[in-house]
């Protein structure tokens, strides 16, 4: 399931320096390299670090976030979990799929410490094989609905649905969850096809859309750029003008390129993800704001790990302690943690993973549009 592991290890001094005892360790093993590397979450995290010790850190304290290239193999995020457990971290990221999380945070659960992994929408880390772990986002189901429900209200009847298991439940059950609320909205869904990350020919499924003989009026697929451009391209190439869906795997800025000769090649295309992150979003503004301190942030999934450092910060400042069990109890407990992304996420009735509302993003003229920003009351519950 894993892909094949990309550069080894390379360690990279760009947090705040080290104050010994004096400051607050965060660990991200993350993939700074090869095809994950766009969702990665460090120079968020970087930035607001920075941002934060600039105003004299935390209860005296300034905040160190440890990063290392993880690639994209889970023995490499083990060993740097390790090694930055052993450094003192209070706080772990890592490759935010299941495969790497569960054994991260089996490793870290010995040490009393959690993950936060403020991009993580997958189901699995909320069964209770661990608990040693947060999201800063809503599971698949959520974001699967919420797009559903926009499907519906412009008449989406026909859809087909792009399913892989290279992602767990993201890319393989997402799909189904969307085609759910999409049948229970009165749609249908014609057929279910199978992917693989990495394709740069589509035609076999194009193929067999078109064999269906019924008008499709929405595809749905989570993925990751650049498939997602390549399968829109090819679809319209083919004269298939049906709606393009999909969930946060959309939401990398690559994406919005293919508008830049044609905008229309967007106007069918639309996804829920994590925050909002269309012009004069809090996402934006804090992008526009590192760029000032000169550290690129390059959209939405970088930036999230703000979130990370935010909670971490508050949860110290709150407790007044730096023991990670302290840390992880002050969050679960909080009736609000301020962040970066939206104003406010709460653990308290959820445990592990933070109900929040669902962005819908669209485009108009080629730009990004926020659609809608609710917390869809109709998610299919049979996941938790």
């Amino acid at each position: 399931m894993r892909k094949t592991s990309i550069a080894a290890l390379a360690c990279v001094a760009l947090a705040s320096p080290a104050l010994a005892a004096d400051t607050i360790k965060i660990g991200l093993g993350v993939p700074m390299t090869g095809d994950y590397a766009p969702y990665s979450e460090w120079q968020g995290a970087r930035c607001m670090a920075d941002m934060i010790n600039a105003k004299g850190g935390v209860n005296g304290m300034k905040i160190e976030v440890l990063i290392q290239d993880s690639g994209a193999d889970t023995q490499t995020a083990i060993s740097l979990a390790q090694k930055f457990l052993d450094e003192g971290a209070v706080m772990l990221g890592t490759i935010p799929f299941s495969d790497t999380m569960i054994p991260v945070a089996q490793v870290a659960q010995g040490y009393g410490v959690s993950i936060f992994q403020p991009q993580s929408t997958q189901v699995e880390m909320h069964a209770g094989i661990v608990d040693n772990f947060f999201t800063g986002v809503s599971p698949d189901p959520f974001t699967a609905t919420a797009a559903a429900n926009h499907a519906l209200s412009l008449g989406v009847k026909n859809v087909v649905l792009m399913t892989s298991d290279e992602g767990g439940s993201w890319s393989a059950r997402t799909p189904l969850w969307f085609g759910d609320v999409v049948e229970a909205g009165g749609g249908k869904v014609l057929s279910k096809l199978n992917f693989s990350f990495g394709t740069s020919d589509w035609s076999p499924q194009i193929a067999e859309m078109k064999a269906l003989g019924e008008q499709i009026d929405a595809v749905y697929i989570s993925s990751i750029m650049p498939d997602i451009a390549v399968l829109i391209r090819q679809m319209r190439s083919a004269g298939i003008e049906a709606y393009v869906v999909g969930s946060d795997g959309f939401d990398d800025p690559s994406l919005d390129a293919i508008g830049t000769d044609d905008p229309a090649m967007l106007d069918k295309v639309f996804f829920a993800t994590l925050a909002p992150s269309h012009a004069d979003s809090a996402v934006v503004k804090f992008i526009a704001e590192c760029k000032e301190m000169g550290i690129d942030v390059p959209g939405l999934f970088p930036a999230t790990g703000a979130d990370t450092v935010k909670a971490v910060a508050w949860a110290v400042e709150q407790s007044g302690s730096t023991d990670p069990v302290t840390l992880a109890e002050t969050l679960r407990n909080a009736d609000s943690i301020p962040v970066m992304s939206v104003d406010a996420i709460s653990f308290k009735e959820t445990r592990t993973y933070a109900q929040r509302t669902i962005p819908v993003i669209g485009f108009e003229g080629g730009k990004r549009v926020l659609i809608s920003n609710e917390v869809p009351a109709n998610t299919p519950m049979d996941w938790n």
